[in-house]
């Protein structure tokens, strides 16, 4: 943990002797990877991408006295610099796996609980309501900042000043996301979660991860780490298969190829209340060898937030009397509530008492782009969820803006491409057709060139979707402004439920900013 002095750090890193004394005179307080955001006592990690190379601003860092940078031992860069300035530079063959590597040895000087959070959908939002419900008075959590994932962003994460062994944190709430196979395994060996968290196993990133499967498979290995404590969302078929696969290999021995025993005798299980209430052939063997488990209900429901209710069961399948609990959602749909379970079960786990989870959760705020639900001044009704897109999350969004009390109100969808879905594209975009065509009144718009495989299927079908549904569909090319979908004849925005949703790269949050313009 912070403060570190430069021989610390450079010992850390290279795993030899450091030769230069001034090192040991340097106290660094963090880390930054840019160069224009650099504080006093900061380590500068000098990386390259393809528009960008960290090492051109070293002489100019160096000069505002820099104490210490990580750099490139091949960088052109460094025959520039003055023999003082060398001599603060840590010359390594890759800076990123070095930086990871330095991350390491930070994570390993942590007195405190590392929370790893993976899934294909729902990440975020569940990092920033556990981090919230944890915050609680006396509590100091760190979280990921934004969703900084992956390679870099989980060792820039573990380095957070505010690791400081002077205002040590209570715990720090990590995402992890994967795009790659072999990614899962490399971040947990990183960053060795005390606790496991997984959403849902949807497909994701296929470009790389092949297929739903591999994705999934790669996902679990969060919960394969033999010294985690594992929260359990039984909802979801692949986890469950994952689950289920896994204590039978430990208490079973129906396989025996596996290379480590997994125990779950310290697990949480999150289940909704209709499937809980299910009979099913390991219930009671669940019950057996697990700590706890929460399950949970929708008890009110409205089109932007929900109610949910909570129990704790013990191991012997006890319900707890005093653990009735109550929270508002003030997010929409199913997804989101089950997220909040896992996060409170999450809660429970870390000893957190009902008053403490209570207080935490006033602080929550939810993420930007996602989920988010605002009435304009016209009596628009907008559905911003751009930041990106899934074939799990259209389907949650299709389900919130088919709500009841949105039932009569004219509609607005404009769903961009689902990026990284590799070869497996046309078949995912395809699928939407099945939701899309039971759309009611509705302007539906789909944009991008993956969603004209979708287009087209519907196209076939407009006439009866213009004369039984009251819908017509639209299509633009990836180059043109997909604001022109607002200009469509019958598009006022008055008194419309508005829908925009698409991967990132798509950047439909632009559309979201006219329409606030607007209709504000």
């Amino acid at each position: 943990m912070w403060p570190l002095t430069g021989k610390e750090i450079y010992q850390a890193i290279l795993e030899e002797p450091c030769p230069f004394e001034s090192l040991e005179k340097i106290s660094l307080t963090g880390v930054c990877t840019d160069s224009r955001k650099l504080k006093p006592q900061q380590f500068f990690v000098a990386l390259q991408g393809e528009n960008f190379d960290g090492h051109s601003y070293l002489q100019e860092c160096f000069e505002k006295e820099l104490p210490l940078a990580l750099v490139s031992k091949d960088s052109k860069f460094l025959n520039e610099l003055k023999p003082e300035f060398r001599e603060k530079c840590i010359e390594v063959e890759n800076v990123l796996n070095s930086f990871r590597q330095f991350a390491q040895f930070m994570r390993h000087r942590f007195p405190f609980p590392v929370i790893g959070i993976g899934g294909s959908n729902g990440k975020t939002t569940t990092k920033e309501m556990l981090a919230s419900l944890l915050s609680g008075p006396n509590y100091k959590v760190t979280k990921t900042q934004k969703s900084e994932n992956g390679f870099l962003g989980i060792a820039i994460t573990l380095c957070q000043e505010e690791h400081n062994i002077k205002e040590q944190p209570h715990a720090l709430v990590l995402e992890i996301g994967i795009d790659e196979m072999g990614a899962m395994q490399q971040h947990v060996d990183l960053s060795e979660p005390d606790i496991s968290v997984l959403t849902a196993l949807g497909p994701e990133h296929l470009e790389r991860l092949k297929n739903w499967e591999s994705a999934a498979n790669e996902e679990l290995f969060l919960f394969r780490n033999p010294y985690t404590t594992r929260i359990w969302q039984l909802a979801d078929e692949r986890i469950l298969s994952g689950f289920t696969h896994d204590i039978n290999i430990q208490y079973r021995g129906k396989v025996t190829h596996h290379k480590y025993p997994l125990s779950i005798e310290k697990d949480f299980l999150v289940i909704e209340k209709c499937e809980f209430d299910q009979e099913y052939t390991q219930r009671d063997f669940i019950f057996e060898n697990t700590e706890r488990t929460i399950v949970w209900e929708i008890i009110n429901e409205t089109p932007i937030k929900s109610e949910i209710k909570l129990e704790i069961f013990s191991k012997e399948g006890k319900l707890f009397t005093e653990s009735n609990h109550i929270y508002e959602i003030p997010l929409p749909g199913k997804h989101n509530a089950a997220n909040f379970a896992l996060a409170f079960a999450t809660a429970i786990k870390m000893k957190r008492t009902p008053r403490e989870i209570l207080e935490g959760w006033k602080n929550f705020v939810p993420p930007p782009m996602r989920s988010k639900i605002s009435t304009l001044n016209n009596g628009t009704i907008l559905f911003d969820d751009t930041y990106n897109a899934s074939p799990m999350s259209i389907e949650a969004a299709l389900n919130t803006i088919e709500n009841k009390e949105w039932a009569n109100k004219p509609k607005l969808i404009i769903l961009g491409d689902m990026l990284d879905l590799g070869s497996e594209s046309k078949y995912w975009h395809e699928l939407l057709f099945h939701p899309l065509k039971n759309l009611q009144s509705t302007y539906l718009c789909l944009y991008g060139s993956a969603m004209y495989d979708c287009f087209k299927l519907l196209k076939e079908t407009e006439e009866t979707l213009i004369k039984e549904n009251n819908t017509r569909i639209f299509w633009l090319a990836t180059e043109e402004d997909p604001v022109a979908f607002l200009n469509i004849e019958g598009v006022d925005l008055s008194q419309f439920v508005i829908l925009i949703k698409g991967s990132r790269g798509m950047k439909l949050d632009r559309l979201v900013k006219v329409i606030e313009e607007k209709c504000c």
